[in-house]
């Protein structure tokens, strides 16, 4: 089949988008120790700085992509985050394997849709014959979208 597979990213954002993002960020320059408050101490200056931002949800999901930890991003804290992550994560990993089983529909070789996704061939071919992911069969936890004309099952 001709044609390229758009490359599909992974849960890490692009080093080029976080650089660009973070040159307009309102905490640029600011010391970071603001935004890593000690326990027990007050997000609010932190977040006072993130109000004013205005690439505060690119920030959030760079810090959600990453999986960062520690630190007020986007405005949020850790606990605040910790929620979003799980969400996050579970959005983008449908995602990605409903991608994967449109890309088999299209035709397009395993080895070429291993290589776009960042996977292995393996992973992939257990994503396409329905394998399973936590004891369940991949295409029920993650069905095709309902303009695809294809059975779920």
């Amino acid at each position: 089949m001709t044609g390229r597979l758009p490359r599909y990213p992974n849960l890490a954002a692009p080093a080029r988008f976080a650089a660009r993002w973070r040159q307009q960020a309102a905490c640029r320059g600011t010391d970071l120790d603001l935004f890593y408050p000690e326990r027990g101490k007050s997000a609010g200056p932190a977040r006072q700085v993130c109000a004013a931002c205005p690439v505060r949800q690119p920030c959030l999901e760079y810090a959600l992509s990453n999986r960062i930890m520690y630190g007020i991003w986007g405005g949020l804290t850790e606990r605040e985050r910790r929620p979003l992550q799980s969400d996050w994560v579970q959005s983008a990993r449908r995602d990605r394997y409903r991608a994967i089983l449109a890309a088999d529909a299209a035709g397009y070789a395993t080895q070429a849709i291993a290589h776009s996704f960042g996977l292995s061939r393996t992973s992939v071919a257990r994503i396409v014959r329905g394998g399973t992911d936590a004891g369940q069969p991949i295409r029920a936890r993650y069905p095709a979208k309902e303009d695809d004309d294809r059975p779920a099952g």
